[in-house]
């Protein structure tokens, strides 16, 4: 089944009565192409035909510019779109103009190409620790420079070079470049023209230089080693599907890499174990587990010693799609498939026969088909992609079954342990606590429940809300208020107003594995998906390994967005949790419109007067940024 996340957007689009005078206007050299609000700094990032533009929200004048020349100034001037010389570097407070690296917010300019001495920035990275970004600097077809420049005061902290064995990238594709990049408290790792480079965090000595094609990377759980798993594939297609995979995202599935596994000493750069690991087939992920190294292949798994490359089990585990393992008093519990098994501490088998990991409930799953499970006081609800069942306590048999649909959205209130579909014109809010069930079906009389994207968990109830619609309901899912709003010109069908990263209201949103889920409010997740946080046949080490990992990457961008937002910018955040804006016609004006989210009051109206309005809504500063021609026009909201 194909899955579609359809991702919650927290700018939308308006409507009016009062209407409201900008407080700033600045006039560009040509056109507006793209107003963008820089996902660390905040600043308004302005793109016109002629150049880009840093633009102070408070006084409306321009902080820095930067001029096109070359062919995409020649094509803009021809009128065609050439694009924009201009990049964002990502989790930083950076931009980038052609080769030239600086400071969004200030307009201070960090590195360039000729005075640093590369052709090109190849990649860039967050650096835990140093509160730092680490550039890749190609000098030369196999060459590199790395600079790592504090986020604090734009100082160099340190600079290295860098040697691979094969072409750092192609100039031609822009394939190759950093993969496999991974970070301790001292020591980063990353590949490279298939080199593995081991790194001190804190001076920049590089450490190890390794001609080997590694598909995965990874630290030791008392970060003494560096581990290296081979590369099963050196074609483009493999190369591009072992970067997916490292990054942890699954292109296809689980990619299925090397078969030796190999580990460094991270002191010294010297081969760790005296021989490395040998799979019986291609490796497929990792756990650590009671001190001990859990490899999982095509086939099976085994358990080693992590200081020794042994294996501590006698024998491999040998079934199709282990998930992970657990210590248990008698040795180790294995879970595979939607199956598990005992063996003691040496692997032999406890159990002569596997269990299923859901008993005493008639709940039957393919061996491939995952599902998530929901515990109540009354009973459990188990979801799956094609369908909702609930047990009631006690009961082997089901109490009722939900199909779920393809164009079925769902989301997950963690706040009240509520599950939640819409389906067209109907609402079913699930849990058996507090009576909440299929019995309990709700008429929604949505417009077009497709365009249908956040649900926000309100004192009262729910907002439920799209580009042209709102629903609130109490938390049975009965509506309370709704509204429609009209768009203004007949060939208008969506705005393009997707917003740089930011924090969500009451915490951040988490998209993964198609699951987004916040305190106060989580995108819908089309049918076919799992949602909630819960999946037994995803659990276990391997998962709080992975989650662990995200938390830290995520708190290290709060600490950056804390280092780098102005005080009052940042704290505003809360003055602008309650509203929603639409885009619509009224009174024959084009306006936005301001919604209290709890009342579906208007708030406030803003005059644009054009059919397709191009405009951000900062919610921290409380500033509306207007595309108009050439000119910008910021509003300020309460």
């Amino acid at each position: 089944m194909k899955i579609k996340i359809i991702l919650g957007l927290m700018l939308l689009s308006f409507i009016s009565y009062a209407q409201k005078s900008p407080d700033q206007s600045i006039t560009l050299d040509s056109k507006i192409v793209n107003i963008n609000l820089h996902q660390i700094t905040g600043i308004p990032v302005v793109t016109t035909k002629g150049g880009v533009y840093g633009i102070n929200g408070e006084t409306g004048e321009k902080i820095w510019e930067f001029k096109e020349t070359g062919f995409i100034k020649s094509l803009n001037q021809l009128g065609q779109d050439g694009g924009t010389s201009f990049s964002e570097v990502p989790f930083s407070p950076y931009g980038k103009f052609n080769q030239t690296v600086f400071n969004i917010k200030s307009g201070n300019k960090i590195l360039n190409d000729k005075d640093n001495g590369f052709e090109g920035v190849v990649d860039s990275k967050y650096i835990t620790g140093k509160k730092g970004i680490l550039f890749f600097g190609r000098v030369a077809k196999t060459e590199a420079k790395l600079f790592l420049i504090s986020i604090e005061n734009d100082k160099l902290l340190w600079e290295s070079k860098i040697k691979s064995n094969k072409r750092i990238q192609s100039k031609l594709t822009g394939l190759g470049g950093i993969s496999n990049f991974i970070q301790n408290e001292n020591r980063i790792a990353f590949t490279t023209g298939k080199t593995v480079f081991l790194v001190d965090k804190e001076s920049g000595k590089i450490i190890l230089t390794e001609k080997y094609d590694a598909g995965k990377l990874f630290f030791s759980e008392d970060n003494k080693a560096l581990i290296a798993v081979e590369n099963k594939s050196s074609s483009l297609i493999g190369g591009a599907l072992k970067a997916g995979f490292t990054m942890g995202l699954s292109l296809l599935k689980k990619k299925v890499i090397g078969k030796e596994v190999l580990a460094f000493d991270i002191n010294t750069g010297e081969e760790f174990w005296r021989k490395p690991i040998k799979l019986s087939e291609g490796f497929i992920d990792y756990q650590f587990v009671d001190g001990k190294l859990f490899l999982m292949h095509k086939d099976g798994a085994s358990l080693y010693d992590p200081t020794s490359g042994k294996e501590v089990w006698k024998k491999e585990f040998k079934r199709n799609k282990v998930k992970y393992a657990e210590k248990t008093p008698e040795g180790y519990m294995v879970f595979y498939k939607n199956k598990k098994h005992l063996v003691d501490n040496v692997g032999k088998k406890i159990w002569k026969r596997p269990e299923r990991v859901v008993k005493n409930a008639d709940f039957e799953v393919d061996d491939d088909e995952d599902y998530t499970s929901f515990e109540y006081e009354s009973g459990v609800v188990f979801m799956t992609p094609t369908r909702i069942e609930y047990f009631k306590k006690g009961e082997q048999r089901r109490d009722y079954r939900v199909k779920i649909k393809e164009d079925d959205k769902l989301s997950y209130d963690e706040k009240n342990n509520n599950i939640i579909l819409i389906r067209r014109k109907e609402i079913l809010v699930i849990n058996p606590d507090k009576g909440l069930g299929l019995d309990e079906v709700k008429k929604i009389d949505f417009h077009d429940h497709k365009l249908i994207t956040t649900i926000e968990v309100r004192e009262g109830g729910y907002f439920i809300y799209g580009s042209w619609e709102y629903v609130i309901t109490d938390f049975k899912g009965s509506t309370i208020k709704q509204e429609r709003f009209k768009q203004p010109g007949e060939g208008l069908r969506h705005l393009k107003n997707v917003g740089s990263a930011f924090l969500a209201v009451g915490g951040m949103v988490n998209a993964v594995s198609g699951v987004t889920n916040a305190t106060s409010g989580a995108a819908f997740t089309s049918g076919g998906a799992l949602v909630g946080s819960r999946n037994l046949m995803d659990d276990g080490k391997r998962k709080m390994r992975t989650g662990a990992n995200q938390y830290q990457t995520g708190r290290a961008m709060v600490g950056a967005a804390n280092l780098l937002w102005d005080g009052e910018r940042y704290n505003a955040f809360k003055a602008t949790k309650n509203s929603a804006f639409f885009y619509t016609k009224k009174n024959d004006k084009k306006v936005l419109l301001q919604i209290n989210k709890d009342t579906g009051d208007i708030v406030e109206s803003f005059e644009f007067g054009v059919n397709e309005p191009k405009y951000k809504l900062d919610e921290l500063s409380k500033k509306i940024y207007f595309r108009n021609g050439s000119d910008l026009k910021i509003f300020t909201f309460n």
